[in-house]
C-alpha cells in the first residue's frame, strides 16, 4: 500500500514536473513569437534616404516633370520595360490589336490610386487624353485619334495612323496614370497608383514618399523613402560618404576611385543607353553652316575623352544610338576635307595671332553646360582647349537648367545628354529629336526626307526592317550633323553598406521601387 501510494506520488511529482516543463516552453514560444512579430515590425517600418541629381518644378506627370515622378516610385504606367528593353504588363495585364489602328487593352482590377479611388478605364482613359492635351510629346508619341472605355477594366484606343511603337511609348513616364481630378487640388498631391505614395514635397529640396498598404501589387519593404534633391555632385558624394543619405545616382567618374576604397561603400555601373552629346544650334549665325560643324565634329578628342574624362566608363560615340541596340550599328565615315579646307570655303582665315577671322571678326562661339552631369564640363573643357589650340574661341556657360536656357535662349553650342533608347524602340527618340516641327527638336534641325523616313518608320511593324529604316535615318543625319556625339557613358551608382536593390538600371526612370530595403 506503501509502495503503491510512494509510486503514485512520484507519478504526481512527475507530472507536476512536466506541465512545469511545458509551461516554460509554452513562455520561451511565445517569448519567441513576441520577439518575431517585433523584428517583422520593426524590418516593415525601415527607411531609407536617397539622393538624386534632378529636382522636379511641381508633381505633374504631364509635364517636363515626368520622369522624376516616375523615379519616386509613386507612379505607373499601362506598360513597362524589362532589363532587356522589352515591353511588359504593368497596369495592363494584356493587349491586343485589333487592326493597323485600334488597340484593345485588359487593366489589372483591384488597382486603387493613392486616394482610394478605384482606377477603371475611364479614369486611364481621361489620365492619357489630359497627357495628349498637355504633353505634345506625349501627343506625338501616341498619335491617339480616339479612346473608349468598353468596360470598367476594358479600353479601347485607335491611332490616327499606324503606330508600330505604341506599346513601347505606352511606357514612357509622360503616360503616367494619375487621377486627374487630384492634380490642381491644393489640399492633397496628384494620387498615383504605385507602391508609394506621396507624403511631403519640398520643393527643390525632397520628396518624401511612404508605403502604400492598399497597393495592387507587391508591397513596399521600406515604410518610407526620402529623396533629397542634390543637382552638384560634390555634394552628392559627401552626403553619401556622412551617411546622410544611403544611396546616389550619378556618382561622378572621378568619384568611384574614392567609393570603391572604402568597404562601406559599393559602386553600382550598368551599360546604359545614354548619350553624351554636343548640340549644334542650326540657327546660329556660326553653326547654320555645315563646314563649321564638320570642323567642330572632327576636331572632337573622343577617345581621349572616354578615357580621361571617363575613366573608360563608357565608349565612343559616332551615332544617335549605342552598338549594343540592334539599330545602333551604323558605320562611322571619317571626313574627308582638312580642317582649314573646310574653314576656308566659307571665308575664314587665320590673323597674326592664329587665330581664325573672317570680316574682321575672330571666331568665338559659346558652348552651354549645366551641373547635373559634370563630367559633361569637364567634356567641354577638353573641347574648349582643342579648338582653341586649332584658332577657335570658345566660351564656356554653365547654366542650373538647361532645358529652359535652350528653349529660351540664343545659344551656339550646347553639351546634352539623352537617353536615346529608353522606351526600347528607336522611333520615340528620332520622332521628338529629329521631326522638323517637334517642339523637342533643340537643335532646330529641319530634314524633308528625314522627316518622310521617321513617318515610314512609325507605319514600318517588321522589327527587322524597322531596324534597317533607323539606320538609315541616323546615316543621313550624320551627314548633317546637327549634333557631335561624343560617348556612350555607362550608369554609375553608389550606395552604402546595407541598401539592397538601389541598382544601376539601363531605363533611367525606374530608380525607387518597391524591392529596395536595409538590412
Amino acid at each position: 500500500m506503501l509502495k503503491n501510494w510512494n509510486r503514485k506520488r512520484n507519478l504526481g511529482l512527475w507530472m507536476v514536473l512536466a506541465l512545469c516543463f511545458l509551461a516554460l516552453i509554452g513562455c520561451a514560444g511565445n517569448d519567441e513569437t513576441s520577439t518575431d512579430k517585433g523584428t517583422n515590425e520593426e524590418d516593415s517600418n525601415q527607411k531609407a534616404t536617397l539622393a538624386f541629381s534632378w529636382s522636379p518644378a511641381s508633381l505633374d506627370p504631364h509635364g517636363s516633370d515626368s520622369w522624376e515622378v516616375m523615379r519616386s516610385g509613386t507612379a505607373e504606367t499601362l506598360i513597362k520595360l524589362n532589363e532587356e528593353l522589352e515591353p511588359t504588363t504593368w497596369l495592363a495585364k494584356s493587349w491586343k490589336q485589333e487592326n493597323d489602328t485600334t488597340w484593345l487593352f485588359q487593366l489589372q482590377k483591384n488597382v486603387s490610386f493613392h486616394n482610394g479611388k478605384v482606377m477603371d478605364a475611364t479614369s486611364v482613359k481621361d489620365s492619357l487624353q489630359r497627357s495628349i492635351d498637355k504633353n505634345p510629346k506625349a501627343k506625338d508619341l501616341l498619335q491617339i485619334k480616339s479612346m473608349e472605355a468598353v468596360s470598367d477594366t476594358e479600353l479601347k484606343i485607335e491611332t490616327t495612323q499606324p503606330n508600330a511603337a505604341l506599346i513601347a511609348h505606352l511606357a514612357d513616364p509622360a503616360t503616367i496614370i494619375v487621377d486627374v481630378a487630384t492634380i490642381n487640388d491644393k489640399d492633397s498631391y496628384p494620387a498615383f497608383t504605385g507602391a508609394f505614395k506621396i507624403k511631403q514635397f519640398n520643393q527643390d529640396q525632397s520628396l518624401i514618399v511612404e508605403r502604400y498598404e492598399d497597393y495592387w501589387g507587391e508591397k513596399a519593404l521600406l515604410s518610407e523613402v526620402t529623396i533629397k534633391f542634390i543637382s552638384d555632385a560634390n555634394t552628392r558624394l559627401m552626403a553619401l560618404q556622412s551617411g546622410d543619405v544611403d544611396g546616389a545616382t550619378d556618382i561622378s567618374v572621378d568619384h568611384i576611385d574614392v567609393l570603391e576604397k572604402n568597404k562601406k561603400f559599393e559602386v553600382l555601373t550598368a551599360t546604359s543607353l545614354r548619350t553624351h552629346m554636343l548640340m549644334y544650334n542650326m540657327e546660329s549665325p556660326l553653326f547654320k553652316e555645315l563646314a563649321l560643324r564638320k570642323v567642330v565634329d572632327m576636331l572632337i578628342p573622343r577617345e581621349e575623352i572616354v578615357n580621361s574624362v571617363m575613366k573608360g566608363q563608357g565608349s565612343v560615340a559616332h551615332s544617335t544610338f549605342s552598338p549594343v541596340l540592334p539599330f545602333g550599328k551604323v558605320e562611322n565615315k571619317e571626313e574627308t576635307e582638312s580642317v582649314n579646307q573646310l574653314m576656308q570655303q566659307e571665308g575664314w582665315k587665320k590673323n597674326s595671332e592664329g587665330m581664325w577671322e573672317k570680316e574682321g571678326k575672330t571666331f568665338e562661339a559659346t558652348l552651354l553646360t549645366f551641373p547635373q552631369r559634370p563630367e559633361l564640363t569637364v567634356m567641354a573643357e577638353v573641347i574648349q582647349n582643342k579648338l582653341l589650340a586649332e584658332g577657335m574661341k570658345i566660351n564656356i556657360r554653365q547654366v542650373e537648367n538647361i532645358d529652359d536656357t535652350l528653349a529660351n535662349e540664343d545659344w551656339d553650342l550646347s553639351m546634352y545628354s539623352m537617353l536615346t533608347a529608353h522606351t526600347g524602340d528607336p522611333q520615340y527618340f528620332l520622332e521628338i529629336f529629329y521631326q522638323s516641327n517637334s517642339e523637342s527638336n533643340v537643335s532646330k534641325y529641319v530634314s524633308l526626307s528625314v522627316d518622310k523616313m521617321i513617318n515610314q518608320l512609325s507605319q514600318t511593324t517588321d522589327l527587322e526592317k524597322r531596324n534597317q529604316l533607323a539606320i538609315q535615318i541616323q546615316e543621313e543625319i550624320n551627314k548633317d550633323i546637327p549634333q557631335s556625339f561624343i560617348v556612350f557613358p555607362n550608369t554609375v551608382f553608389a550606395v552604402r553598406d546595407g541598401l539592397k536593390g538601389f541598382v544601376a538600371h539601363p531605363i533611367e526612370y525606374y530608380y525607387n521601387h518597391s524591392q529596395i530595403d536595409v538590412e
